[in-house]
C-alpha cells in the first residue's frame, strides 16, 4: 500500500428539516450577522423559507443575497465580495446548487484574503493566506459535493475558460444536509447532477490517486447512488433524495482526496465553451470516456460495472471492465438525459479549441491511462 494523506475538514449534519437550524448554528459559532446566499427560485420553495424564518425567529441579523449567477463569473464574484463586505457579515449561509455555493467559498475566501477572486485562479499570482469567514453550507442539489471540497469552480469570460481557486483554506466547515430542499428539483436537474456525483465517485476510485480510505467513500456512494437515483429523479421518495445527498456528500470526500481525471477536464472545457451546465457535460462524456480508460484499472472497473447492476459472473477482469460504460449508458437512457453533444450545441468547430483546452486541465494525469490529444479527440467525436 503507498502512502497517503487523507481529509475531510467539514462539520456534517444530515437529517430531515436539519436546514431550519442554520440560524442557531451562525449563533453558536460566534456569528454576529450572517449573509444569506440564496438561489432566488428557492424564495418559492417550503422548506428554504424556513431557513429565513429562523433567523426570524431566533433574532440573528442578517442580509440576503439572491441574484446567483449560474457557473459564476469572477466579475459577479467580486461584486459579491464587495456586498458582504459592505454589509458587515462575519458568518455566511450558502443554500442552493454548486454555483451558489462555489460563489460562497469565493466570497468567504476574500473576505479575509486581499485582491481579485481571478489572482487565486489555476495560473494566478496569489494564494489564500487565511482561513475565510466560517460557511454553512445547504445543499439543494444532489451533484456536485462543494459543499465538502477545497475547490470552487469560476468562469473566467475573457479566456472563455473555467478555472478554479483550490485550497483547503476554503473548504466549508459546516454543511447541513436537509433531503427536504431536493423536493422540488427539475427531473432533468435531479438527473445530471446526479451523474455529476456519479462521475465524482467514479473517477476518484479509478484514478491514480485513490487511497484505501477514498475508496470507501466512492464505492458506498456509487451503490448509493445506483440504488436511489432512478426513484429520486422520478418520485418524492425523500428516503431516496436523502440517499442521494449522502452521496454526493460522500463523492466529494472521494475527490477531496483522491481527485478527478480527465471527465472534468473535458467537462470543464464544453461548460466555459458552449456554456452547458457542469453535470450534463460530464454526462454525456462519462461512458465515452470509460470506454477508452479501462484497460488501464481493469480490476476496479469490474467493480464499477458490478456496483452499477451489470451480470460480470464468470467474465474475466477486462471483459467485465468494458461493461462499466454499458452500465452508464443504459442510466442515463433510463432518466431520460440527452446524449450526443449536437444537442447541447455543441459544434464540430468547437473541437480544436476544447482539445487544447482540456490538455492544460492539471488532473489529467490521474487518468488510469495516459490522456493524449488523440484520445481527447476521439471522445469528443464518440459523444457528438
Amino acid at each position: 500500500m503507498k502512502d497517503f494523506n487523507f481529509r475531510t475538514l467539514t462539520r456534517v449534519k444530515y437529517g430531515v428539516g436539519i436546514s431550519q437550524t442554520a440560524a442557531t448554528l451562525c449563533k453558536q459559532i460566534g456569528g454576529t450577522k450572517a449573509m444569506l446566499l440564496i438561489d432566488k427560485f428557492l424564495l418559492e420553495n417550503e422548506a428554504a423559507r424556513k431557513i429565513i424564518n429562523g433567523f426570524e425567529e431566533t433574532g440573528m441579523p442578517y442580509v440576503m443575497f439572491t441574484e446567483i449567477v449560474p457557473e459564476p463569473p469572477a466579475m459577479v464574484v467580486d461584486n459579491v465580495v464587495a456586498f458582504m463586505r459592505n454589509s458587515s457579515c462575519d458568518v455566511c449561509v450558502a443554500c442552493g446548487g454548486g454555483s451558489t455555493i462555489d460563489t460562497a467559498k469565493a466570497i468567504c475566501m476574500l473576505q479575509t484574503n486581499p485582491g481579485s477572486i481571478k489572482e487565486y485562479l489555476f495560473g494566478g499570482t496569489k494564494k489564500p493566506e487565511k482561513p475565510g469567514v466560517p460557511l454553512i453550507c445547504i445543499p439543494t442539489t444532489a451533484g456536485t459535493g462543494a459543499e465538502v471540497s477545497a475547490a470552487a469552480v469560476i468562469d473566467d469570460t475573457e479566456q472563455q475558460k473555467k478555472l478554479s481557486v483550490t485550497d483547503d483554506m476554503i473548504i466549508p466547515p459546516y454543511a447541513l444536509l436537509d433531503p427536504t430542499l431536493l423536493m422540488s428539483v427539475p427531473k432533468k436537474v435531479a438527473a445530471a447532477t446526479g451523474i455529476d456525483a456519479l462521475t465524482h465517485a467514479i473517477e476518484s476510485y479509478v484514478g491514480q490517486s485513490a487511497n484505501p480510505v477514498g475508496e470507501a467513500f466512492d464505492l458506498y456512494a456509487m451503490k448509493l447512488i445506483a440504488d436511489n437515483i432512478r426513484k429520486a429523479v422520478f418520485t418524492d421518495d425523500i428516503e431516496a433524495k436523502g440517499c442521494m445527498l449522502v452521496a454526493a456528500y460522500m463523492a466529494g470526500v472521494g475527490i477531496l482526496n483522491c481527485k478527478v481525471a480527465v471527465v472534468h477536464g473535458i467537462a470543464q472545457s464544453i461548460g466555459a465553451l458552449a456554456h452547458v451546465p457542469h453535470g450534463q457535460a460530464n454526462a454525456l462524456i462519462l461512458p465515452h470516456s470509460l470506454r477508452k480508460s479501462y484497460v488501464g484499472n481493469p480490476a476496479k472497473f469490474k467493480e464499477v460495472a458490478r456496483i452499477l447492476g451489470e451480470d460480470v459472473y464468470g467474465l474475466s477482469d477486462l471483459e467485465a471492465a468494458a461493461k462499466a460504460a454499458d452500465a452508464i449508458d443504459k442510466l442515463e437512457d433510463d432518466l431520460g438525459m440527452p446524449r450526443h453533444l449536437e444537442e447541447v450545441g455543441v459544434t464540430r468547430d468547437m473541437f480544436p479549441q476544447l482539445i487544447a483546452e482540456t490538455m492544460k486541465y492539471r488532473l489529467l494525469s490521474n487518468t488510469p491511462i495516459e490522456v493524449d490529444e488523440k484520445y481527447v479527440e476521439e471522445v469528443l467525436i464518440e459523444a457528438f
